[in-house]
């Protein structure tokens, strides 16, 4: 009877296409295992139509948000897939996990000016200046801004927007491109270093002269006391050019990367070459020694300027420690991920020895090179995965700012929007939950301006927490010329944990901690209180001791009250016990207390 009722079903199943050409069950066991392959295909086919529904439903809200000019939050998963097939996902849709705290560009970037508006500008940096002394930080100049243009000629313009020195021809030849740029560190002699795309590599000196002009006012002001403005005077000279020697292999040693170096007196020159070496110069251009220090394939691809005159250098798949002055590389290089490593930048701000390493594939990953006093190469954290472009990563106060910079071999990439990320190490030193996490503090579109490079002045310090941070940044934005000057504000947040523990410092509530958790008023207002109190018991007790003695043995800390109620009880003890020594040495300690 029961096959007689699954006979006509299976039959019924297969003309509807479900089972296909499956041969109809004869017996009870036939049938049973046809209704559970059955039944399994329909739990598949119902799977499969949820996940088709929820597809549906995730494009008509992504169409919901284009038809309103809204984002739509789509979960991590679903919006990696699509952004891969698709650069405009991203320009349309947030992580719903990761989604930024601030989307408000005009509230932390306020537009100064535009800084050599006719000049197509290929590199930039900012030189930062020294103070002459402390009472003229009002009309001092802060830093220039360096331009390198198309045609490989230097300008420098101040913040004002006023150049100092333009069109000068950098002599790297006719047929030449300028690549790379790097600028002194030091603010005491000033040069410009500059590559070109066949490894020429030309050492400018700049001198600045400040000059003190009078400054022009109206008639009625001549009466007034002369006023002065500082004004620069910047003149440019070749100091030395040199290139990296082809090598006796048959393979072409090529330029990647170089980075100036100052060790007291003595300036190096670090340049790292796609066989994997590095190449230590004296200023003159004379080559100090020459170490390999990789085997991944192109070599060394950057090199970053780290504490105690040491050189962070990177390949694709592996980093370390160099050091200018010995020639060699100081511990062994640390590796461990799959992804071609891009760029690499230092925690902002905390002296924990973590490294920031962004891959090829968008992922930003945490390296701690010290465990307390020893060192390591431990994976400690890792970025949420925001964009498929690789970032190029700056510090920034205690977040890392993160550009989006397609490849070479990108495809569609100009169809990318390319924004700026404030990531917030703290938020994610925290771990990341069911709740959205508070990761990034910031992600600003300049829609339709693309942002292709951009520079800070020089490496601001990490500030207290939930200080407003201001500094000024320089953005270079794709297909227009110039460079556009901002004013950059942003809230520092509290130092990580983690980079706190292993700079050494204590993760209670210890002194430092509690003061920078109390405010300033508060801290001040407590000391103040001390400070009278003290003086309070520092008169009082002098004005009680006519002999200038001290008071007690003991100290300012000593209860007398306290001292003279155990001598009683002692006192008393002792006569209960009939002690007839006891009883005379009290009789002599009240006697001294009488006296």
């Amino acid at each position: 009877m029961r096959a007689a009722w699954l006979t006509p079903l299976g039959v019924v199943v297969a003309s509807a296409g479900v089972l296909g050409s499956a041969p109809a069950c004869t017996d009870d066991a036939s049938c049973k295992a046809k209704m559970q392959s059955l039944t399994g295909r329909l739990d598949e086919l119902r799977d499969e139509m949820r996940g088709k529904h929820l597809t549906l439903q995730a494009l008509e809200e992504i169409r919901g948000g284009i038809m309103s000019g809204r984002r739509v939050e789509l979960p991590s998963a679903q919006r990696q897939h699509l952004e891969k097939g698709s650069p405009l996902i991203s320009e349309v849709t947030f992580d719903a996990r990761h989604r930024p705290v601030s989307t408000n560009v005009s509230r932390h970037f306020q537009e100064v000016r535009t800084i050599a508006p006719d000049i197509e500008v290929r590199l930039h940096g900012f030189l930062s200046l020294k103070r002459s002394s402390p009472g003229s930080s009002k009309n001092s100049i802060p830093a220039l801004l360096i331009l390198i243009s198309t045609t490989s000629q230097l300008a420098i313009f101040n913040l004002d927007g006023e150049a100092f020195l333009e069109d000068f021809d950098l002599g790297h030849g006719a047929g030449r491109q300028v690549v790379q740029m790097e600028l002194s560190p030091s603010q005491d002699n000033h040069f410009v270093l500059t590559v070109d795309d066949q490894g020429g590599i030309r050492v400018h000196n700049l001198k600045i002269i400040a000059k003190r002009a009078e400054k022009q006012g109206e008639e009625e002001e001549k009466a007034t006391p002369q006023k002065f403005v500082r004004t620069l005077n910047v003149t440019a000279n070749l100091s030395a050019a040199f290139t990296l020697s082809p090598g006796a292999l048959a393979e072409a040693r090529k330029l990647n990367a170089v980075l100036p170096i100052e060790r007291g007196a003595q300036t190096y020159f670090v340049a790292g070459d796609s066989l994997g070496g590095i190449s230590v110069f004296y200023r003159n251009g004379t080559m100090k020694g020459r170490v390999r220090v990789t085997e991944d394939t192109g070599g060394v691809k950057g090199l970053v300027r780290a504490q105690g005159q040491m050189v962070l250098f990177y390949s694709s798949h592996s980093f370390g420690f160099f050091s200018p002055s010995q020639v060699d590389v100081q511990y062994p290089p640390c590796t461990g991920w799959n992804s071609p490593l891009v760029d690499l930048a230092l925690e902002p701000g905390y002296a924990s020895g973590r490294v920031l390493l962004a891959l090829a594939d968008g992922d930003v990953i945490v390296f701690s090179t010290t465990r307390g006093k020893s060192k390591a190469c431990d994976l400690t954290l890792k970025f949420p995965h925001v964009s498929t472009l690789p970032f190029k990563l700056y510090a920034f106060k205690g977040h890392v700012m993160a550009l989006p910079s397609p490849l070479e071999d990108t495809p569609r990439k100009d169809e990318y929007l390319r924004e700026i990320f404030f990531f917030n190490m703290a938020a994610m030193e925290h771990g990341y939950g069911s709740s959205p996490s508070r990761a990034v503090t910031l992600q600003a579109s300049f829609k339709p301006k693309q942002p292709h490079a951009l520079a800070l002045i020089g490496q601001p310090a990490t500030g207290q927490p939930g200080d407003k941070a201001k500094s000024q940044i320089a953005i270079r934005f794709a297909g227009i010329k110039g460079v556009e000057l901002f004013d950059l504000t942003i809230r520092t947040p509290p130092p990580p944990k983690a980079a706190l523990a292993e700079a050494g410092e204590s993760d209670s509530w210890d002194l430092t901690a509690m003061l920078n958790w109390f405010p300033k008023v508060g801290v001040f207002g407590v000391a103040l209180f001390g400070v009278v109190i003290w003086n309070i018991r520092k008169a009082s007790g002098s004005g009680s001791s006519p002999s200038g003695e001290k008071e007690t043995l003991f100290g300012d800390d000593f209860d007398e009250d306290l001292f003279k109620e155990k001598l009683r009880e002692r006192r008393a003890k002792q006569k209960a016990e009939g002690s007839d020594a006891g009883s005379k040495g009290s009789m002599d300690l009240g006697q001294e207390d009488a006296d």
